[in-house]
């Protein structure tokens, strides 16, 4: 027994939108965010004590070279004095520790008498050592080191003038650790004592960190640990530091993980930015450079958040940027790590919370599930007759635009659905066997227009197009009648397929030719336009398709187009038994006259001066003078239709250029110069009969420039 289908959708999406409702809300409840901002101070908590004890941890390694050094003042001194070996006490200490822990980028001693050596990483397994001797004797007593040694070949950069006694130069070492050359620095002006680094440990008389500077030999942003050591009475002897360059922090704290999206990052106690992922350190402000400040990191989520830091004291708070909601934590590190520096963390709340958001997404999605469950249900009730309604109102909007390919066949449980479509069915097979009389294309724009199938017209400006093949009285009578058949209709069908493509109606077949227009029944400001292009397309398809037949030993069907703008009375003519959309009138006349001039004049596209001046813009043309057609009072200006303008070569528009200035002298009487140009042009294309049309003219001094057609 069939039930209707109201009854079916009512109860199965009562029931089962009652149940997903039911569902959906208690386990809402029982999953709610209960504790979830606690939690995400713990998370916070964790993540920010991780990283300041690996931030620690990176930085321990410095604290500990510097202490190790000082326990030993003297084998310093003995290094700053050169002893005599290549290499001492400080500068193998320093090497070892270089290749132990890359993030330390230099290791350096300076003394009260200011001798300096500096140990730094230069490159891929390169290192280089910076000695300073105030005395400038130590340089010569290095090279006499290497002579015994047997490196007296080691190359020296800079020391062209011979002499052995400098104050600064650099020894450059390979990763193997031997010396590969020293480089002489010129008018070295570099003072240890006078550095942060030494004036900051020698007050502080322990351990002291530097704050953000330029280093003066790598010039980059860094930090520098250093820690002084005394002789027995207490009186200061130097000091020795350790340079860790900032990039190198930054690279660290890349590594370091803080959600999907969140970044860690360190700051001083005036905002200074200490370390940053990814992101240049360094400025330049009238030519000199400095470490950046938190400003202009241009990441305003961050901004704001150290911002808000400084002015509320606030530890942990959000901020909102660009609608994104960010977690921001601010914690100081040790007092016993000696410097005010604020390990800062923002990220995005959703990084976070994103696990509770999952929870919440697994309640959508279930409920999605009985909500999909009840539609498919729902579908499968409504089925029987809901898809067949929605078949058959497919196919009606197929039919209203005469889209009529294909078959249509429908079963259903509901009788009244089945009885529709096969009533459809019988429509659509129908007005499928008219298709072949009655161009469809047609019909869809008279239905689009909403014009139906009543007698009469109106006044409208068109463009109609004539077209038949030359000769083909000629090439019918020696061709069998089934073969010519068949090659005519691939012929027309060509024809009528440009057509369609250029916007055009056939109108009708004639024989070898067709009349087609343009204009109605939608109505188009570019109508001539569209009939000029049509014109061309079709030249240039019939020149394809002949080559075609002349390969397969056929005869080639050559062309004439005629065409005129004007208007035009269309609409339905004949009975109200038969009628048949159409045009009629004297511009219908002239077009098929002007097709019949290409005979005169032996070409294939004419034009009137109304076409011509409707498609100025887009087309060439060739002024033919003027003819008298039959049926007509006044003389009709003709054109050939040569090119698109922006398919015609420079040969065309020279060709177009020098005939319409001949035509010009011609028609103003200037008949010897005219035929002076006809004449030039004559000889540049001798197959062209207008040029030898007016060459007669001219002999003959016809004036008129008047045919009778």
């Amino acid at each position: 027994m069939k039930i209707k289908l109201k009854v079916k959708i009512i109860v199965a999406f009562s029931t089962i939108l009652i149940a997903t409702v039911s569902i959906i809300f208690f386990y809402t409840q029982k999953k709610a965010f209960d504790g979830v901002n606690q939690i995400t101070q713990d998370l916070i908590y964790t993540v920010t004590k991780n990283v300041s004890d690996e931030t620690i941890s990176f930085l321990n390694p410095a604290v500990q070279i510097v202490k190790n050094l000082v326990e030993n003042p003297g084998k310093l001194q003995i290094s700053l004095q050169l002893s005599d070996s290549i290499q001492n006490h400080f500068e193998a200490h320093a090497l070892g520790m270089l290749k132990m822990h890359s993030q330390i980028s230099g290791i350096f001693v300076g003394d009260q008498k200011g001798r300096f050596l500096f140990v730094k990483q230069i490159g891929d397994d390169k290192t280089g050592i910076k000695v300073i001797d105030p005395s400038g004797k130590l340089f010569s007593k290095f090279v006499e080191i290497l002579r015994k040694e047997g490196l007296q070949d080691v190359p020296i950069v800079g020391g062209e003038n011979g002499l052995l006694e400098n104050n600064s130069f650099w020894k450059h070492l390979d990763a193997a650790g031997s010396i590969t050359e020293l480089k002489i620095n010129q008018e070295d002006q570099y003072d240890p004592r006078h550095r942060p680094w030494y004036k900051g440990a020698k007050d502080a008389k322990k351990i002291y960190w530097t704050d953000t500077y330029i280093f003066f030999t790598a010039q980059k942003p860094g930090i520098t640990v250093a820690e002084p050591y005394f002789n027995a009475s207490g009186d200061l002897i130097g000091v020795v530091g350790v340079d860790i360059e900032l990039d190198k922090l930054s690279v660290f704290l890349e590594d370091q993980k803080v959600g999907k999206n969140g970044l860690v990052f360190i700051i001083d106690e005036e905002g200074k930015i200490v370390a940053f992922p990814k992101i240049k350190l360094i400025k330049i402000d009238n030519e000199k450079l400095r470490p950046i400040e938190y400003t202009e990191l241009e990441l305003p989520s961050v901004e704001k958040a150290i911002s808000t830091y400084f002015e509320t004291g606030k530890n942990s708070f959000y901020v909102t940027e660009n609608g994104i909601n960010y977690f921001s934590a601010f914690t100081t590190f040790p007092i016993e790590f000696g410097k005010d520096w604020r390990i800062g963390i923002v990220v995005p709340e959703d990084d976070f919370i994103g696990f509770f958001r999952k929870i919440q997404q697994v309640i959508i999605f279930i409920s999605l599930c009985i909500l999909l469950l009840s539609i498919l249900a729902a579908w499968w009730l409504s089925n029987s007759i809901s898809h067949p309604i929605e078949r058959i109102t497919e196919e009606q909007k197929k039919i209203e635009g005469m889209n009529l390919e294909g078959e249509f066949n429908i079963k259903s449980s509901i009788k009244e659905v089945e009885a529709l479509s096969h009533g459809m069915a019988a429509m659509r097979n129908s007005l499928k066997a008219f298709q072949s009389y009655i161009p469809a294309e047609l019909v869809r724009q008279l239905i689009q227009q909403g014009e139906g199938a009543t007698l009469g017209g109106r006044e409208r400006t068109l463009s109609i197009l004539f077209v038949d093949i030359a000769n083909f009285t000629t090439i019918s009578e020696n061709m069998d009648p089934e073969p010519l058949m068949l090659q005519l209709s691939d012929y027309l069908g060509m024809l009528a397929e440009t057509i369609r493509i250029n916007h055009g109606t056939v109108d009708k077949y004639l024989g070898d030719g067709v009349m087609a227009f343009w204009g109605a029944p939608i109505a188009s400001e570019y109508h001539a336009i569209h009939a000029c292009q049509a014109a061309l397309n079709c030249k240039r398809r019939i020149q394809e398709i002949n080559r075609l037949w002349e390969s397969a030993g056929k005869k080639p069907f050559w062309s004439r187009f005629g065409i005129h703008t004007g208007i035009t009375l269309v609409g339905n003519l004949g009975s109200q038994s038969r009628m048949n959309y159409t045009v009629v009138g004297d511009s219908v006349n002239l077009a098929s006259r002007l097709e019949g001039i290409n005979k005169i004049y032996k070409t294939e596209i004419i034009v009137s001066s109304d076409t011509r001046d409707a498609a100025e813009k887009e087309f060439l043309f060739r002024p033919l003078g003027s003819v008298a057609v039959k049926g007509k009072k006044q003389e009709v200006e003709i054109y050939e239709l040569i090119e698109s303008i922006t398919e015609a070569t420079e040969e065309q528009m020279q060709f177009s250029g020098d005939f319409t200035a001949a035509l010009s002298l011609f028609q103003g009487g200037d008949l010897l110069e005219a035929r002076k140009i006809f004449a030039n042009i004559r000889d540049l294309y001798p197959t062209d009969h207008p040029t030898q049309i007016y060459i007669e003219r001219c002999i003959e001094k016809d004036e008129s420039g008047i045919v009778n057609i």
